[in-house]
């Protein structure tokens, strides 16, 4: 196997039982990033997407296979070493943004940092710097009832960002947002993909498919590589 992706996965297989029936979620799936890639999912509902998201993010395991994460095999870590792995290597954007209501967004970005061995000072300057690189310097101080949705959603990718993770994972980053604030969503992990970070997001949404560097289409569990629809870049 070549483990000089960032990301590789070989063979994937996940179910579930939903009653007396069992669910293929995930079927073979084979899929290798390299670092840098934006990366679109794309698939209708039940195709698979979420569970593929869960599996890369360390927040499922497979059936059987196997994952490589930056060349190390993280399919056999115990719970607390996948914890571990997970708050170091992966950064993760929700559709929901997830933030603590009574917190400021500052604070809602340290707080990922706080389970990491490092001095208070040092978490401080790290929300701040991903603050002001999704250009929120001026609201940091400001609690999420304050902000924009798009504003919310940028402290969501300050978050990810803050831990300087290997990849960033976007789930519908913007199903809660109006299509002006959305696309600028997008063009912000552009950007990141541009500076060197991977990033894979999932949509439903066809109008986001010609930012990708790849597209990668599900449907029933199964994976295929789809042509470019646009030149982002």
């Amino acid at each position: 196997m070549n483990n000089s992706y960032l990301i590789n996965l070989s063979g994937i297989h996940k179910s579930y039982p939903m009653g007396s029936v069992t669910v293929h979620a995930l079927k073979d799936v084979n899929l290798a990033v390299n670092k840098g890639d934006f990366l679109v999912v794309s698939g209708p509902s039940g195709s698979g997407k979420s569970t593929l998201m869960n599996i890369i993010g360390l927040l499922d395991t497979p059936d059987s296979g196997s994952y490589h994460l930056d060349g190390r095999n993280v399919g056999d870590l115990s719970d607390d070493e996948r914890s571990r792995v997970r708050n170091r290597t992966i950064g993760f954007i929700f559709q929901n943004f997830n933030l603590l209501p009574r917190t400021s967004a500052l604070r809602n970005v340290i707080l990922p940092l706080s389970y990491r061995s490092m001095k208070d000072s040092e978490r401080l300057e790290r929300a701040q710097l991903a603050l002001e690189k999704v250009g929120l310097a001026r609201r940091m101080n400001h609690l999420p009832s304050q902000l924009s949705g798009g504003e919310q959603q940028r402290v969501a990718v300050a978050r990810a960002l803050a831990s300087n993770p290997s990849v960033v994972l976007a789930d519908e980053p913007t199903g809660n947002l109006d299509t002006k604030t959305g696309q600028e969503i997008v063009e912000l992990l552009v950007r990141l993909s541009q500076e060197g970070q991977t990033v894979i997001m999932v949509t439903h949404d066809p109008r986001l498919l010609g930012y990708a560097d790849r597209i990668v289409g599900m449907l029933d569990g199964e994976i295929s590589e789809e042509p470019q629809t646009g030149d982002r870049r």
